[in-house]
């Protein structure tokens, strides 16, 4: 059984019962928490500053640590400001002295003016989620046993680069569904050009020679993002686009004019005008493809610009995938001549408020040849790894009519499909596997197969629970990969197990990702309704959820500021509010993050931890090892989860065992708790 203190196990007739809350896209900058709390204890009143050193000094051990609970006491959550060097043994000491100086403070009517000069000051550094913090929720996690959690780099299956690649919604969710880190795709594929395979590879070959011999054209696409690990990487990485150039062009001698490239310009994983700005990168992303196309005279080779909410659209709205289908097959867009064109566009969107995600549909006319267009026989080659926003895309020039229908449904969705054509018959390659759909009905070729991951946690709920026990995931639209595909360690439904139940939202009023500041809570309320209505029917041994509202609209930060602050503040409180209905149905709750985001002031993805809280059914959970590090990996979450449903462990190591490979320890999940 699970082992809590305080006695804090379910009641003997009540089964062990869980639910996680992944709050997508919730970090926290441990400088910047840092720096703001100095500021604070500056700001304040004179007499409060003496009062809180003055206590601080009877709940400390020694001088350092009275310099972290001075510090820490003004923080919301105290674990945001302790170093992941310590040991639990030190760090849980800490925060028990430092709750212990927050209650002696409120009892002196101090906490409020602290609160007041930390939102001012917060709000002065636009950091949201101290401007927004909910009181009731910083206290639960103050209470309750809270780590921090490592959410980026080869913690969630990337290169080891510096700057670290930062984490995202698809590894994260994957992470935190597996017993084990699940190295992603990009890593395999940046292993096979520096060992040569990439250029031997033999699907990405069969399209292209195919395409050249018989007078067609090698048409691709590739968003512009990934130079370094902390400016994308998250659906493409530069390095890919290189070696493909390079083979293109260099080792295959394909003539530039039979090759057309269509730029997806990002905004959202990278710096929103990062198409032409960019830190330390001359004329940003498109200056860079500038000089690389240059390099083998293929400046031709660009025919089509457009912004990713129009390219690469996962919620399956078809004005958005037709756009993206007439630009590449009949041309339709703002006609230009050169790339001194595309950038004015471009600066127009900036200055109308948009991101480079915005950008519209742009057809190049290179020499006055005539502007470029995909032709039936030829090639198209799909350069972005990550799956989820290439589906819509690939359906579109495979002719899956019948994919895009189920899928728009699924949504709420009715496309019309009149714009299709019937004549393509495209020879597609796609560097990663989107949906293993399109290679059994419609003949797409996969350069870099993807193999669901064996140690995921769902995938052997039917080995690992008994038979009568079953589990919920519940999203909405935008995120329904996330609490699906990628929780089940990448597998469809259809792979999974017969004991889940899905509830799936639409994410509505919007008409594309740049919309979602127009109602900040997105479905949150939805989706926490329906978790309290399935955790009162206690029917499900585990539920899942996942609340977007802080990744999607901390996207488009700095501009929809307000929007941010809302956003969050509704996520926290929906936090509190489900905590006590899991105490009173009896479920453990499990508090993450897949990455983070919304606590920068940018639009991009973070390489900063997040935070995991575990609030048991009853009292207060245990940390597994005193003398370990305090620190979390995102792997860890299942292994939490099993514990708390009381799945057997020699079950899991059994499985481990089995399907580890060369795994390093340091890479095999554990139980955050005793």
């Amino acid at each position: 059984m699970n082992r809590f203190s305080n006695n804090g196990l379910p009641a003997e007739n009540m089964p062990p019962r869980a639910l996680l809350v992944v709050t997508d896209g919730l970090g926290y900058d441990p400088k910047k928490v840092r720096m703001i709390a100095r500021r604070i204890i500056d700001a304040l009143r004179p007499d409060t500053r003496r009062t809180l050193t003055e206590f601080a000094s009877r709940y400390a051990d020694n001088e350092r640590d009275f310099l972290s609970v001075v510090r820490l006491a003004v923080m919301p959550i105290a674990a945001e400001g302790i170093s992941p060097a310590l040991t639990w043994a030190h760090a849980e000491r800490i925060i028990s002295n430092v709750r212990d100086l927050k209650l002696r403070l409120r009892d002196e009517g101090m906490m409020d003016e602290v609160g007041e000069v930390r939102r001012r000051i917060a709000r002065e550094q636009r950091y949201v989620p101290w401007i927004a913090e909910d009181p009731e929720w910083s206290e639960i996690v103050d209470r309750n046993l809270t780590v921090p959690t490592e959410a980026s780099g080869v913690w969630v299956g990337y290169e080891d680069v510096d700057p670290p690649v930062q984490g995202n919604s698809e590894t994260g969710h994957q992470q935190i569904g597996n017993l084990a880190l699940a190295p992603q795709i990009p890593l395999q594929i940046s292993r096979s050009i520096d060992d040569g395979t990439f250029y031997e590879n033999a699907k990405m070959l069969k399209a292209i020679d195919g395409a050249l011999a018989s007078g067609g054209n090698v048409n691709f696409c590739f968003l512009l993002s990934g130079i370094r690990g902390s400016d994308g990487r998250v659906h493409s990485a530069w390095n890919h686009l290189e070696a493909f150039c390079e083979l293109l062009f260099a080792k295959i001698g394909a003539p530039p004019s039979k090759v057309r490239m269509q730029a997806i310009l990002d905004g959202r994983d990278a710096p929103a005008h990062g198409s032409l700005e960019i830190d330390g990168i001359e004329g940003g992303y498109l200056g860079e493809l500038q000089r690389l196309l240059a390099r083998y005279d293929a400046t031709e080779s660009l025919a089509w610009v457009i912004g990713r909410s129009l390219s690469m659209d996962r919620d399956y709205r078809e004005e958005n995938a037709r756009c993206d289908y007439m630009l590449m097959t009949r041309g339709e867009g703002q006609n230009v001549t050169s790339i001194e064109d595309v950038a004015a566009i471009i600066l127009d969107t900036h200055a109308a408020g948009m991101t480079d995600a915005d950008v519209p549909a742009i057809a190049l006319n290179h020499g006055n040849r005539g502007v470029a267009t995909i032709e039936p026989g030829d090639a198209f080659i799909n350069l972005n790894f990550r799956s989820d926003r290439q589906r819509s895309k690939t359906a579109s020039l495979s002719g899956a009519k019948d994919y895009l229908e189920r899928e728009a449904s699924s949504r709420g969705r009715t496309w019309k499909l009149d714009w299709l054509r019937d004549d393509l018959n495209l020879d597609i390659c796609t560097i990663a596997e989107y949906d293993a759909e399109f290679e059994e009905r419609y003949g797409v070729q996969v350069a870099y197969p993807i193999t669901p991951h064996e140690l995921n946690f769902l995938s052997n709920w039917d080995t690992l629970k008994s038979k009568n026990d079953r589990y919920m995931l519940v999203a909405e639209s935008v995120k329904a990969s996330h609490m699906g595909y990628f929780v089940r360690g990448r597998r469809e439904a259809s792979q999974g197990s017969s004991a889940e139940d899905r509830h799936i939202f639409a994410s509505d009023a919007v008409t594309s990702d740049s919309d979602f500041y127009l109602n900040p809570p997105m479905q949150t309320e939805k989706i926490a309704r329906t978790v309290s209505d399935a955790m009162s029917d206690g029917k499900h041994a585990l539920i899942m959820c996942n609340l977007a509202a802080p990744d999607m609209v901390g996207h488009l930060l700095p501009a929809r500021f307000d929007a941010a602050i809302e956003s969050y503040r509704h996520t926290v409180a929906t936090l509190a509010r489900l905590s006590i209905q899991a105490e009173r149905n009896g479920y453990s709750m499990v508090v993450t993050s897949d990455h983070g985001n919304i606590e920068n002031d940018a639009p991009t993805h973070t390489i900063n931890p997040v935070l995991t809280t575990i609030v048991p059914a009853a009292g207060r959970a245990t940390p597994r090892d005193d003398t370990a590090y305090y620190s979390a990996t995102l792997f860890d979450i299942s292994h939490t989860l099993a514990r708390l449903i009381g799945v057997n462990q020699q079950a899991i190591d059994d499985l481990i065992a089995t399907h580890r490979a060369s795994l390093n320890d340091e890479f095999i999940g554990k139980s955050i708790i005793a």
